[in-house]
């Protein structure tokens, strides 16, 4: 999770308590609040109640990233040990293990619109890797890598129409242009709408148990049509 940690004007210095259920929970040094990771919500404290901002962030291999952002730099402490849970090879596993009832350790892609939330399961994305959907009267779509690693989540719309997405050859190509898109920028490269990009959103990746966890009120979407 990418957070603004500046809250009613004053910067927060962040550090860890531990796990809570298995959900990560953060404290600031300036009031002793705890902070939920996953909502960036303080469940305790002088500021129980609060959120921090949710920024943009991408969840993705290095190899994909590194292609995408030549000059970036990178944070690492070399001070902190422990296996290596997430891997490409242990997140595509589980992405392309097929179908079956979910399970707590699924992963989704969580998206929060204006009154409610909905999870898309990875293995279900897998299939057609694109998901057009609708939250909160909001045309949205979330759309799976061929990595079978990386999601991403935008606006689906392009000026004041709608557009319908499938997966074509490592690109989402819209059905009302034939317009091709790049999947990890949201910008058209060919086609009637070329130039244009889409809004990306921002969106929480977590295992079922811990995003079900925070939102008891998630719906999942069901793989098919779009929904409320």
């Amino acid at each position: 999770m990418v957070y603004d940690r500046t809250i009613e004007g004053r910067t927060l210095e962040l550090g860890a308590v531990g796990l809570d259920e298995g959900v990560f929970i953060l404290y600031d040094r300036q009031t002793g609040s705890w902070w939920n990771q996953i909502l960036g919500r303080a469940v305790r404290g002088p500021l129980e109640g609060q959120r921090l901002r949710k920024r943009a962030s991408t969840l993705t291999t290095w190899g994909r990233w590194r292609a995408l952002h030549p000059d970036t730099t990178v944070f690492s402490d070399p001070g902190l040990t422990g296996r290596r849970r997430f891997t490409e090879e242990s997140v595509s596993r589980v992405t392309l293990s097929g179908d079956g009832p979910i399970v707590g350790e699924d992963l989704i892609v969580g998206v929060e619109g204006e009154s409610s939330a909905r999870a898309y399961l990875l293995r279900r994305l897998a299939a057609g890797r694109v998901a057009n959907d609708t939250l909160d009267g909001e045309p949205i779509v979330v759309v799976l890598a061929e990595d079978a690693v990386t999601p991403r989540v935008f606006r689906r719309s392009a000026g004041e129409r709608a557009l319908t997405f499938r997966s074509v050859g490592g690109r989402l190509r819209d059905e009302e242009t034939g317009s091709s898109w790049d999947i990890m920028t949201g910008r058209a490269l060919d086609g009637p709408l070329e130039g244009a990009e889409l809004e990306p959103m921002v969106f929480t990746q977590a295992l079922w148990y811990a995003w079900r966890g925070v939102r008891p009120d998630t719906t999942l979407w069901d793989g098919e049509g779009a929904g409320p």
